[in-house]
Order: C-alpha cells, then structure tokens, then sequence
C-alpha cells in the first residue's frame, strides 16, 4: 500500500510539472505576440512618417496573419482605448485609429508649444498593445498592456 501513495505523489508532481510548462509556453507566446504586434505598428508608423489609414491597412492584415485579437462585434477601438491620454510634459495625445478591427491603441502627440523654435517641433505617436493570456479557467482576466512611441517627426516649414 506504501508503494501506491507513494506513486500517487509522484504522479501529482508530474502533472503540476506539465501544467507549469504549459502556463509557461502560453505565457511566452503571448509575450512575443504583443510586443511583436508593438515593434511592427511603430515599424510602419515610422515607415511613413505618420498614421494614415494606408498604414492602419497594412497593420491590420498583419496583425490578421500573426492571429493577433480582433475586436469583437462592432467593437472598435474608440471603446477599447482612451480618447486622449496624457504623455511627457503634460501634453494631451489623441486617439488616432478608433476604428481599427483589432485592439491596439494609437495616440498623436504634438511637441510644439506656442512660440518654440520650428527645428524642435513635430509630432510622435505613442503606441499600446496588449499582452493576452487565454486560460480557459481565468478566461480574458488577464490583459497586460505593451507601449513603445515613435521618434519624433520634424515638420519644418520653410
């Protein structure tokens, strides 16, 4: 009888040991998702200088490609993200793809302040995406954002 609990035990730990790997391969592919999804939407951003619906096109057949969550229903981003959020020096940027079928949020900032020198001004996009861990007992718990900005567009007007 020893001999049965005693496997019985070592029975449990393999199973905790597989459930662990398991959280543990789930959790890097949603790591690499997000963080992937954010690289690529500052990578075209940057492509063109800016946030045009051009852009927003071809990041959401990407995103499309890679398996990334779209939203659901009629659902856009406008629900999902912020209108506005704050960034460095207390401006306001402002949601720029509000209805984008997938769930990433966009925001414009704008460095100029009145009277600052043209060479200094532009505009740089902030960029959140999401981390989701689909677990089927904590189902959409789980859903840690990723954010990376753009570098700043100068627009000098001669």
């Amino acid at each position: 009888m020893k001999e049965a609990i005693a496997n019985a035990g070592v029975f449990n730990l393999i199973i905790i040991f597989v459930i662990i790997l398991i959280m543990l391969f789930i959790g890097s592919l949603s790591y690499s998702r997000g963080f992937k999804a954010k690289n690529k939407v500052i990578e075209e951003i940057e492509k063109d200088q800016g946030f045009t619906t051009s852009t927003q096109d071809r990041i959401d057949d990407w995103l499309s490609n890679i398996g990334y969550r779209a939203n659901v229903g009629y659902n856009y981003n406008s629900d999902v993200c912020a209108q506005s959020v704050s960034g460095n020096g207390g401006r306001d940027g402002q949601l720029v793809n509000g209805n984008s079928d997938y769930q990433y949020c966009v925001y414009k900032f704008d460095t100029c302040t009145n009277g600052s020198d043209k060479a200094k001004c532009g505009t740089y996009y902030r960029v959140i995406t999401y981390m989701y861990f689909d677990l089927p007992v904590l189902g959409g718990l789980l859903k840690l954002p990723v954010s990376g900005e753009t570098m700043i567009f100068n627009e000098i007007n001669s």
